[in-house]
């Protein structure tokens, strides 16, 4: 059985154009050697590792100092602490990583962006279930009831009848409903938000960002493996019209 814990990355231009869903697929023999990992990391950062609010880590919130980092004035160190959450996805080849990525630029529909890209997202893990001869359980990180009642809602029916698209495809390895809870409570929710940030870092630093943004993307590139995702999908596809800026 796999669990994979999923988070979700909105648009928000210009610096982040992209609508994002990105997941850690972890066996879940597995979930426990790895949350203790997160969890020193916390003992060594906050001083204990109660799952709290107190005790989150937040990507963005790390980079950019803010919630638990406000008082961390020193950036180098703040980068040291995404590197280490960075070494801890790279280093376990036991976790799969999936991802979609959805670009309204491209889309002459943009309404309901969200309920499209978790449409993708769920075939996407189905196929990682499938390579690894699994069933397989969503966890989400808690934002807004009304995404966690459309996901739920959607998968019972993806499950029932495959997904609804031109290429739509039969969903045989997900069991049960999508389950939802808040990010503090889960050190493996933590590192799917981690995974999800250092995807958007790189493919929209590219060529543009300056200084520590573009040193840290240049680093993930090409000192970690965490762009080798296992499934992904881009929609639509580069090399469709811009409709919109």
């Amino acid at each position: 059985m796999h669990l994979a814990y999923f988070d979700e990355v909105k648009v928000a231009p210009p610096g982040q154009p992209f609508h994002w869903l990105c997941a850690i697929l972890v066996d879940a023999n597995d979930v426990a050697a790895i949350e203790a990992e997160v969890s020193a990391l916390a003992v060594e950062c906050f001083g204990n590792a109660t799952l709290t609010r107190d005790t989150e880590f937040h990507a963005a919130a790390i980079f950019n100092r803010s919630e638990n980092f406000k008082h961390w004035t020193d950036p180098v160190k703040r980068v040291e602490v995404l590197k280490r959450l960075f070494r801890i996805l790279d280093k376990h080849d036991v976790i799969g990583k999936v991802y979609v990525r959805l670009d309204p630029r491209r889309m002459a529909a943009t309404d309901n962006v969200d309920e499209r890209a978790f449409m993708f997202f769920v075939e996407r893990i189905d196929m990682a279930l499938a390579d690894r001869q699994s069933m397989g359980l969503l966890i989400g990180d808690f934002e807004s009831d009304r995404f966690s009642s459309v996901a739920a809602r959607n998968l019972s029916a993806y499950r029932e009848g495959g997904t609804p698209y031109q290429f739509g495809r039969e969903i045989k390895q997900l069991i049960d409903t999508v389950h939802f809870t808040h990010s503090h409570h889960s050190r493996l929710l933590q590192l799917a938000d981690c995974f999800a940030w250092s995807q958007q870092l790189c493919h929209t630093a590219s060529g543009t960002a300056t200084g520590l943004r573009a040193e840290l993307a240049e680093w993930v590139r090409t000192e970690t493996n965490l762009n080798g995702t296992h499934r992904y999908k881009h929609w639509p596809p580069e090399s469709a019209p811009l409709l919109r800026e």
